[in-house]
């Protein structure tokens, strides 16, 4: 089960007791949304106090350093910056999402090369990564090809891909099933 803290702001100490409510809670993987930090410096000293402290309660828990692949839009730091901030925090996986839920997904601002560099650079940290952000059914064997150990959907599985006021509908979620059995 993951659990998400969401896009959080540069706050250490709730961002740090927000995580380990999260772990406390059951969760297997906690993610942390990296809107506030603006620096590499100001990043690794968030994440470092949210893994130090949930690895506390539970070294098996899995931390998330999630990033934005719109991050000009939402003002936060380049995805290329992630995997090297998630390695020296000590997070265990290392993600690009999008942060504006306006229907724009990873491929309106990465292509299939930019999301390969960024397994490739997650992956060079010996670190999982997860790709996700308006995922559409067709675009799941793409991401499977870039080398994405996790692909994070939401709209896939509703219907008209709509994330908020559509409905899981069990066709998707067997194709998406039948996909992640062939991986």
């Amino acid at each position: 089960m993951s659990a998400t803290i969401g896009d959080f702001p540069h706050l250490p100490g709730s961002a740090s007791l927000a995580a380990l409510g999260a772990a406390v809670s059951g969760a297997n993987y906690v993610k942390v949304g990296l809107k506030g930090s603006k620096t590499r410096d100001d990043a690794i000293f968030l994440m470092q106090h949210v893994t130090r402290t949930v690895k506390e309660y539970d070294t098996q828990t899995k931390v998330v350093l999630a990033g934005y692949a719109d991050f000009r839009r939402a003002s936060t730091l380049d995805p290329f910056l992630l995997p090297d901030i998630a390695r020296s925090a000590g997070c265990d996986v290392v993600m690009v999402d999008t942060f504006v839920k306006d229907g724009k997904g990873i491929f309106d601002f990465m292509d299939e090369a930019a999301c390969t560099r960024f397994v490739e650079e997650g992956h060079t940290q010996n670190l999982h990564v997860a790709l996700a952000g308006s995922i559409k059914l067709p675009e799941v064997p793409i991401l499977k090809h870039v080398g994405a150990d996790i692909i994070g959907i939401r709209g896939a599985a509703c219907s008209q891909g709509d994330r908020l006021t559509g409905t899981i509908q069990a066709e998707s979620v067997k194709a998406l099933m039948a996909m992640a059995k062939q991986a």
